[in-house]
């Protein structure tokens, strides 16, 4: 007999409560969200209610540590089990949630990651028309999210994805992607020139990312006005923790 049947729902719920105050106290201890799981999976209400209200719990905790990636992990079985159960597809409620979290916290690294892996299936699933008509938007909402904040490292982690990204490349026409990824660039030059011009020091970030444009840019044959040694020179500068990936850089170009 398995161990659900012979406990009885007060059990189940108790330990529910249990794990959830110790998710509060403890909320980046791997074995308490893996026991809740347990916990979930073996209640004797099987029904999907239980998993739905799961999703409401965990959004309360986001919501009190959004950057939590344990909880973002946890995010995805249960929307995953609620997928399973109801045989509907959650991917954009999921990616509006992602949306949510980054326009109220821009450095939400794990929200930022969160959208990699929903934009990931979400370009698996559809049609090549959505896809160019999602990829023009998120052109848009990354432009704005690297005005919003030049200084934080989420943005620029996420932008040097999607730009790289397989499906972004093959799914617009290729004047189409070069013009988007041409005025990103221009972009980010205007980012960096404005610092310069405010602190007398060019952005480590737009430098960074500029060089990745330029890599992009010339794949598809077109050449950039950004000189890559003088990037790479003045990151040797002002970030010396990484000055041998720079220098390996360097070489690489000459």
């Amino acid at each position: 007999m398995q161990l659900k049947n012979e406990l009885d729902l007060l059990f189940w719920s108790s330990e529910l409560l249990f794990t959830l105050a110790q998710l509060r106290q403890f909320p980046k201890v791997y074995w308490i969200w893996n026991h809740r799981i347990w916990v979930l999976e073996n209640h004797l209400d099987s029904s999907v209610n239980i998993w739905k209200e799961e999703l409401v719990m965990v959004s309360k905790l986001l919501k009190i540590d959004a950057r939590n990636f344990h909880g973002w992990l946890y995010r995805r079985i249960i929307v995953r089990k609620i997928e399973q159960l109801t045989g509907e597809k959650k991917l954009f409620e999921e990616l509006a949630y992602t949306t949510e979290n980054i326009n109220n916290n821009i450095s939400n690294f794990s929200a930022w990651h969160q959208r990699t892996v929903l934009l990931s299936k979400i370009f698996g699933e559809n049609e090549n028309e959505s896809n160019a008509k999602m990829i023009h938007d998120e052109f848009a909402y990354i432009t704005n999210a690297m005005f919003t904040d030049a200084e934080d490292q989420s943005v620029w982690f996420y932008i040097k994805w999607f730009i790289k990204n397989k499906v972004v490349r093959e799914t617009l026409e290729p004047s189409e992607y070069a013009r988007l990824l041409q005025e990103l660039h221009s972009n980010v030059v205007m980012i960096n020139q404005d610092d310069l011009e405010f602190s007398g020091k060019e952005n480590n970030w737009c430098l960074k990312i500029l060089i990745v444009l330029d890599d992009v840019l010339k794949n598809i044959g077109i050449e950039t006005c950004i000189e890559k040694k003088k990037c790479l020179e003045q990151l040797i500068n002002a970030d010396p923790l990484r000055k041998n990936r720079y220098l390996c850089l360097l070489n690489d170009g000459q």
